[in-house]
């Protein structure tokens, strides 16, 4: 199959390091390398995936190549297009490829990926500069907003967000998470829009040397976001996430998802999704929201189905999947 929007994917593919005497080689039909699509530096799929990629390579022997990408739908495509096996997604956004809705799926309906387990949950946080005196989302009316890099979930899916709470920006604009915050602070951008795990490496670093605005959502504003877009739920972003925040701030969140193709072999789907599923604490370290079990439902709920092989790790480790939301 082919798809249009190739210039999504990442051309970096970083080879692995050895880990002699580790594991004895996989008997057939397990690989012998695996590739797993990454995220964009300053977002959290960047820490994530390596940290997963070390369990997996020391649970299985089987060595892990990184190809970085923009998110989401870029990791999604990559598997689409039979270029990686593994990598990460929001609920979001896997949605949109399942469907083909999304504007990034050129309207096929993506059926070569297949859920793992639920990796951890993100947040949309939109800050502007104090000095750009933005305080709500209303005021994005006509302005320009950055929402990070091409294949990310925040790139995939901030404007549907405005648009379901009727504010139409001029233009929303991808690009280098760290760059685009700086863009923000000249003036250049009214806000910065990213989904990721709280906070967001590229905005906690900015916010701990400026003073950045962090905007949010009403409960009526997440309600209805949540009812129009599939994948997304009611969240708050607590006091002290960001350095200098003193009070809750309401906003939308979606699961995020370590997804595989669809073809993995069972046994090989049970085991990477056990490297993770028992190793909770360590990938905390690395993500600190990634250090909780998560639920599976919003996941299915969403109309994206589970590998067989990871179903059966998840069922072992006490999750309930029902039969119907697993698929080979």
């Amino acid at each position: 199959m082919s798809l249009s929007r190739r210039t999504l994917l990442g051309a970096g593919l970083a080879l692995p390091f050895a880990r002699p005497g580790l594991a004895a080689q996989p008997a057939a039909p397990w690989p012998g390398a695996l590739v797993m699509g990454t995220g964009a530096p300053g977002g959290a799929f960047a820490i994530f995936a390596p940290a997963w990629g070390e369990l997996v390579q020391r649970e299985t022997g089987i060595d892990i190549a990184y190809r970085t990408t923009g998110g989401s739908s870029a990791d999604l495509l990559l598997i689409e297009e039979g270029k990686a096996q593994l990598g990460l997604s929001s609920t979001a956004v896997a949605a949109q490829g399942r469907s083909g809705q999304g504007s990034w799926t050129a309207g096929v309906k993506l059926n070569g990926f297949r859920a793992l387990f639920p990796a951890y949950a993100s947040s949309l946080q939109v800050v502007a500069s104090t000095g750009a005196g933005v305080r709500e989302l209303a005021q994005l009316q006509g302005q320009v907003v950055g929402v990070g890099p091409d294949g990310s979930s925040s790139a995939d899916t901030v404007k549907q967000i405005l648009t379901a709470l009727g504010v139409a920006p001029a233009r929303v604009v991808s690009g280098d998470y760290q760059q685009q915050v700086l863009a923000m602070l000249k003036g250049e951008l009214a806000a910065c829009a990213f989904i990721g795990a709280p906070p967001l490496p590229a905005l906690n670093a900015a916010a701990m040397g400026r003073h950045l605005a962090l905007i949010g959502m009403s409960a009526a504003q997440s309600a209805q976001v949540a009812h129009k877009l599939p994948g997304f739920f009611r969240t708050v972003l607590s006091a002290d996430t960001f350095p200098g925040q003193s009070v809750n701030v309401g906003t939308v969140g979606t699961s995020n998802v370590a997804v595989c193709a669809t073809d993995l072999p069972d046994s090989l789907a049970e085991a990477v999704t056990r490297a993770a599923l028992k190793n909770r604490k360590l990938l905390g370290v690395a993500v600190p929201a990634a250090g909780h079990a998560q639920e599976l439902a919003p996941i299915y709920a969403a109309g994206i189905a589970f590998h067989p092989g990871a179903a059966k790790a998840l069922r072992a480790a006490g999750y309930r999947l029902p039969q119907k939301a697993v698929q080979g």
